[in-house]
């Protein structure tokens, strides 16, 4: 049986997904933040440089950063980036297993196929994995200081989350569309002369679910 051509848009999405997420991930411009000495910078989730400067004054952030801007936490700050790069690279790692999987499928091995029941819905299970940890990691923003503004990675990383949802609806729907489909009684289809008496046959055809 070939793959359904919704497996594979779903994949797809996914796949975008990824390349969105990791943009974000890599790009110095989640929040743009006001300093005490009017200056601005941009602050990514490894990466921060200031407004208007030039990439060899970008610093590398790691975990425990404490990078805030004027009028905001450091502890705040601090828990919002780790975890929005926890969940980050929890979302990169369930959909690049996703991909996998899909792909270990097309390649009809002897303990995984495209036929199998639980191949496509292990797909959908790490799309919904991703989009639910993405949903985690973007509240934590829903707080910052009067003075930072969130900027385009994080609108990048929303749109991300947002096709990993769409991606995980389609296998849920296809999945759940072929159970009900599965569960319809088997049709039985009699044919008779209309103009033989009525007795009991044996050559009845008896059409059975393709599930």
């Amino acid at each position: 049986m070939a793959v359904q051509r919704l497996v594979v848009a779903a994949v797809v999405v996914a796949l975008l997904s990824l390349v969105l997420n990791n943009f974000a991930a890599f790009t110095p411009s989640w929040v743009l933040q006001a300093l005490e000495d009017g200056r601005k910078r941009s602050v990514g989730l490894w990466r921060m440089c200031p407004t208007g400067g030039t990439q060899r004054q970008c610093e590398g952030l790691d975990w425990g950063s404490e990078y805030a801007g004027y009028q905001e936490s450091r502890s705040t700050v601090k828990l919002q980036f780790n975890m929005m790069r926890a969940c980050n690279l929890m979302a990169t790692v369930a959909l690049a297993a996703g991909q996998l999987i899909f792909l270990l499928g097309l390649m009809e091995l002897s303990f995984i196929s495209h036929e199998s029941q639980w191949w496509e819905e292990a797909i959908a299970a790490l799309f919904q994995l991703a989009s639910f940890v993405l949903v985690i990691g973007l509240v934590t923003f829903y707080r910052i200081g009067p003075y930072t503004h969130l900027s385009y990675s994080c609108y990048v990383n929303i749109a991300a989350c947002l096709l990993a949802t769409m991606a995980a609806a389609m296998l849920i729907w296809n999945i759940l569309h072929r159970h009900d489909d599965c569960l319809a009684p088997p049709v039985i289809i009699i044919s008779r002369p209309l103009a033989s008496p009525f007795h009991p046959r044996l050559d009845n055809e008896y059409v059975e679910s393709p599930c």
